[in-house]
């Protein structure tokens, strides 16, 4: 497995370069494993379906999120799973500075990595993906550097979620900042959100900004599934079983959902509802401000899993008849955990009334979408969906019917291959359709939520 430790790195000899063969580098400020492979997998599937060359240079110091899953300072690369020939993973000596204490889940963190620019102009890659933060890093900076000296594409790829108000230390250096982002040759983002951003705050082309939705993995979260082994464990045979997903802090709004479950308590017009929360916390502050109003709600209709092993989350969703994300405002952005529910064909109450753009769903037609932080209104859309059926139904297969169109890796991949190929100035190959892509061992990770 080409997995490069950070003492070997600068001895490696970079392998000669083969001008008819796409080699890509790959920079994000952490691979956070305890989320997912979504890094990883895009770089294994260039590989498999494109013949590309992967350069990922990663970091040898965990994320703060992913030392307190794994109990482990040090990048977790036993959870990285089998690599292709052609996908070189650096662990490149780094050290990791805050610059905001506080809930680690939104931010407030970046590495340091003296050498990256040096390393990628060493590898000569013809084109730079890159991961940005809501706001540029050292690494921003230095990768921006090697494109210039290289002369080569650097392509962001944002996650769109919605900035807050600038700081007065982002304003300061937003002069700088606005400069390198927009020598960037083109941006992908997750939503219409994240474009919105780009345009407004660095000034940036529209045209030069393309919006595909985050991949998920469609051949594992699907409508399909079979979820009577979760049912049964938590005696929920008879019950319609409405889940929350996620970590349960104070910013996604998990308690929110525990209100709603209070009010619905008494309402015999729907007494079959049960409330599973799927997750746990990073912050044990945050574990005791949930735990504590679940006590003080006393309530008998709720089931907290704590984190669930990434490969048991199918199943958690199947054995799910209706997902609650209760404040999807701080930060406005696209997870993991939608983007899978979406997939596996849940009817979806969402709170982000008034930041919509931040997710590819539509009132009515693929979610229910509410103001943030409303368990009143979060108990009015339950009853609706309790008594028409018909409406769980056609939400079920319209969120799956767009997941499978739109977020498939296979798809997604497809549409970043085009834009670099027309940056680059190469005609657009067939590639090696690898459908099968998730038959190869050593895929999937054995994460947590």
């Amino acid at each position: 497995m080409p997995l490069i430790n950070s003492t070997d790195i600068s001895t490696f000899k970079v392998p000669e370069k083969n001008p008819e063969r796409l080699r890509l580098a790959l920079s994000h400020e952490f691979v956070e494993l305890y989320r997912g492979d979504k890094d990883l997998r895009v770089g294994k599937l260039f590989c498999r379906k494109y013949d590309a060359e992967i350069v990922h240079f990663g970091t040898d110091i965990a994320s703060p999120a992913d030392s307190r899953v794994f109990n482990d300072v040090s990048f977790s690369s036993a959870h990285v799973g089998q690599l292709p020939d052609s996908y070189y993973l650096l662990l490149m000596k780094s050290k990791l500075i805050y610059h905001r204490r506080g809930n680690i889940s939104l931010g407030g963190f970046f590495r340091y990595t003296p050498g990256l620019a040096r390393e990628i102009i060493r590898w000569k890659p013809d084109l730079i993906l890159e991961n940005p933060y809501l706001t540029l890093t050292p690494r921003s900076y230095m990768s921006a550097l090697a494109a210039y000296r290289l002369s080569i594409p650097l392509v962001y790829l944002d996650c769109g979620d919605i900035m807050p108000a600038l700081t007065l230390k982002h304003k300061l250096v937003m002069p700088i900042e606005k400069t390198v982002a927009r020598r960037a040759a083109a941006v992908i983002t997750y939503n219409e959100a994240g474009k919105n951003r780009f345009i407004q705050k660095y000034g940036m082309p529209p045209e030069s900004i393309h919006v595909i939705p985050k991949p998920v993995d469609i051949d594992r979260f699907k409508s399909n599934i079979d979820g009577r082994r979760i049912r049964d464990r938590y005696r929920l045979q008879d019950k319609l079983v409405v889940s929350y997903f996620g970590r349960l802090e104070t910013n996604k709004g998990a308690r929110y959902l525990l209100d709603a479950a209070a009010i619905l308590r008494s309402d015999p017009s729907v007494r079959n509802l049960s409330f599973m929360f799927v997750g746990g916390n990073l912050e044990s502050d945050q574990a005791l401000a949930f735990s504590n109003h679940l006590r003080e709600l006393n309530l008998d209709n709720v089931i907290v899993t704590g984190m669930i092993p990434n490969q048991d989350m199918p199943e958690y969703y199947a054995a799910s008849d209706i997902a609650v994300y209760p404040d999807v405002t701080n930060l406005p952005g696209f997870s993991t955990v939608l983007a899978e529910s979406m997939a596996c064909g849940l009817p979806i109450i969402i709170g982000i009334a008034g930041w919509e753009s931040a997710v590819p769903l539509k009132d009515i037609e693929t979610a229910l979408i509410i103001p943030p932080r409303r368990p009143d209104l979060i108990a009015d859309k339950l009853r609706l969906l309790v008594h028409r059926p018909e409406l769980r139904r056609s939400l079920s297969q319209n969120v799956s019917a767009y997941a499978q169109n739109n977020m498939s890796y296979d798809r997604v991949v497809d549409k970043y291959y085009e834009l670099f190929c027309r940056l680059l100035k190469r005609p657009i190959g067939k590639g090696t359709k690898l459908n099968e892509y998730d038959k190869h061992p050593g895929h999937e990770i054995p994460i947590c939520r």
